[in-house]
């Protein structure tokens, strides 16, 4: 039988240069998606203009929409579907390509939890997210940060001239370059809080949540409860000027933008819900925050002050412990370990403790499985698992959506990597929405838990000034 692989190419190319070319070809394109490694990471990903947009549609259809028009609605649970449709390419991996050689990119919505677990339906669903959004492209690039070098790959039997995709990223990286040398941008704007932002929660209304949590802990039923609360205000920008501003001050290691045809997505999210590589499983929970310092010395205490605070570094243990028992659903048993514990990782605005945990994933499971065995990801649910989801929806007024879901690829050969969604605004009808929350423990103050929440969304907001002038003065 003949192997299938992907028709490639590569060029010398900058990671500068890769997202000012997806930049200016993601202006004139109603679909695309970028995944940018901005801390540390190996790979960025893009795509522009996809072959197949794969959604949910209710709990039990995966609705496929082709680029030129054609739809189909396939019955079934929608991930096992999509995944199944995935692997189906039954394309090979070539060892000298990048990890992700073609497969679905996009997000799991928090809510797709519903389809499998028993949690209630309460909360209002005002902003219609998809429970499940991915595109396939036929036509991709992949950017070796390390190594400076894009590939860009086609899906072979297509037709496809990959040297049509590498000239055109190549005059794209030019052109858009050209265009921020001129535009007078890069300037950063520190700004405090912004007025007149529409709030899901008050600070009265989230204090008596937090009382609400607090008495489910002193009644045993959890230890722990993450609440959070959504800020909405106009965006009148582009939002790919809002993940330009945020990429250039808060670079973090699972970036995102997605346009669609109803909404985008600015994402800076630091967090990984699950990475695959053949049979290894790993994951990264965060749990313990501290403001970044105005001076070294501050930031220094402040680090000191999370490492010795026995609160925060209880509740990382529980959020370890919870990834531990997911991961044991899903790998052989007696081979997940944590390998890296209570490490301060800083970003723009706040430093957190953060592990990893790993495992060797169960030859038994399906990909959509392993997903479905750790999603969502404990650290923004709470422990145990399914109690707080049904806490969450009793007290949280609105449904989650994108918020806690997970963004990410996966792959033709079923390895992936999802990051769970947090520092994110969804952008829909000229309104970004940016959801955060608090880890809620018995010794929580409930108007300091209030502040974290609404502070750690302060970097898109800061994202969304910084675009709105820019584009002003455009």
């Amino acid at each position: 039988m003949d192997r299938m692989y992907p028709e490639y190419k590569k060029a010398k190319m900058t990671k500068e240069q890769f997202f000012y070319a997806y930049k200016e070809l993601a202006e004139t394109a109603e679909k695309h998606i970028l995944l940018e490694s901005g801390r540390a990471g190996k790979y960025c990903i893009a795509g522009i203009d996809p072959l197949v947009t794969m959604k949910a549609i209710g709990s039990q259809s995966l609705e496929l929409k082709w680029r030129d028009g054609s739809c189909e609605v396939r019955e079934g649970e929608p991930l096992k579907l999509l995944t199944e449709f995935n692997e189906s390419m039954k394309m090979d991996h070539l060892p000298e390509l990048p990890d992700f050689q073609g497969g679905a990119i996009g997000f799991i919505s928090y809510d797709y939890v519903r389809t499998y677990a028993p949690i209630p339906n309460t909360a209002i669903d005002d902003l219609e997210t998809p429970d499940l959004f991915f595109y396939l492209f036929d036509q991709w690039t992949v950017l070796d940060v390390e190594k400076e070098v894009a590939f860009f790959m086609t899906l072979p039997g297509r037709e496809l001239d990959v040297s049509v995709l590498e000239n055109e990223w190549i005059a794209a990286a030019s052109t858009g370059l050209e265009k921020q040398v001129h535009s007078g941008k890069g300037s950063t704007i520190q700004i405090a809080r912004p007025e007149n932002v529409e709030v899901s929660v008050t600070g009265p209304q989230f204090e008596q949540m937090v009382r609400d949590v607090q008495r489910y802990i002193a009644q045993g039923e959890v230890e722990q409860v993450n609440l959070s609360v959504r800020q909405s205000k106009t965006l009148t920008a582009d939002p790919l000027l809002m993940y330009e501003a945020l990429r250039s001050f808060n670079p973090s290691p699972y970036m995102a933008m997605i346009g669609a045809e109803d909404f985008a997505v600015v994402s800076g999210s630091p967090e990984l819900l699950l990475k695959k590589r053949d049979a290894e499983l790993s994951t990264r929970p965060i749990g313990g925050t501290r403001p970044r310092g105005a001076t070294i010395a501050e930031d220094e205490a402040l680090e000191k002050d999370l490492l010795s605070n026995e609160k925060e570094k209880g509740e990382h243990l529980m959020l370890v412990d919870l990834e531990r028992e997911d991961f044991e659903r899903v790998c052989v048993p007696e081979t997940v370990e944590t390998d890296e514990f209570m490490v301060i990782e800083r970003y723009s605005h706040v430093m957190h403790l953060v592990s990893n945990v790993r495992g060797t994933s169960s030859p038994d499971l399906s990909t959509a499985d392993i997903i479905k065995g750790v999603f969502p990801g404990g650290s923004i649910t709470g422990s145990p698992k399914l109690r707080t989801m049904e806490i969450i929806e009793e007290l949280e007024p609105t449904r989650r959506g994108l918020y806690t879901g997970s963004i990410g690829w996966i792959g033709f050969n079923g390895d992936m990597e999802l990051n769970i969604v947090i520092r994110t605004a969804y952008i829909k009808e000229g309104v970004a929405h940016i959801q955060a929350g608090a880890g809620l423990v018995a010794d929580s103050v409930p108007e300091a838990e209030y502040v974290e929440s609404l502070n750690k969304a302060q970097a898109l907001w800061q994202a969304k000034d910084m675009a709105e002038t820019a584009e002003a003065k455009a």
